[in-house]
């Protein structure tokens, strides 16, 4: 309700504003409103970039997908499964043909045809740190494409030397156990 009308006076203060510039009296105003259509980009909580070599194998239905596009949030990929809307996904993600994440859990939010869209949920602090890194990675492999248009695989030896790291670290120990003093 705050923001609604944090909007309202915005809008106000810029029809104002436009009409001060344009030297229009109040009695010549023009009325503007402003209603986001749902499912537009803007409606998205993070950027997406576009992948082209990740996929995402789920454990159940046990299929293996290629991956569309990234984001910090979640991603899109194209399965012939059906993944229906709310069901929460087990899954490998793989980058260039290796795990980089093991344990991913997504929630499907959207499907339309054979694209799914899901959000993650449950990360941890190192899995949120591999998928930053991937989004990176993957936003400048596409800058320098667009510039130079050849790949660069330094981004992906980053990327799995972060996957290896976190893989050969020791889980967190159980807090259930006493610490001795």
């Amino acid at each position: 309700m705050g923001k609604e009308e944090n909007n309202e006076g915005l809008l106000d203060r810029l029809k104002s504003k436009l009409d001060r510039m344009l030297g229009r009296k109040k009695a010549d105003s023009f009325d503007v409103s402003f209603t986001q259509k749902a499912g537009t980009p803007s409606m998205r909580n993070a950027f997406r970039i576009d992948v082209d070599n990740m996929q995402v194998v789920c454990k159940s239905p046990r299929v293996k997908c290629k991956i569309t596009d990234i984001s910090a949030n979640g991603v899109g990929f194209k399965s012939s499964k059906d993944f229906p809307v709310g069901e929460i996904i087990e899954s490998v993600m793989l980058w260039s043909g290796k795990p980089v994440l093991k344990n991913i859990k997504m929630k499907v939010v959207r499907r339309k045809g054979s694209l799914v869209g899901c959000e993650f949920i449950e990360l941890d602090k190192d899995q949120d740190k591999i998928i930053s890194k991937i989004v990176v990675a993957a936003q400048k492999r596409s800058i320098k494409a667009a510039h130079s248009g050849a790949k660069h695989a330094q981004d992906d030896k980053e990327i799995l030397k972060t996957a290896e790291k976190v893989t050969k670290r020791p889980s967190a120990k159980d807090p259930s156990k006493k610490i001795k003093l």
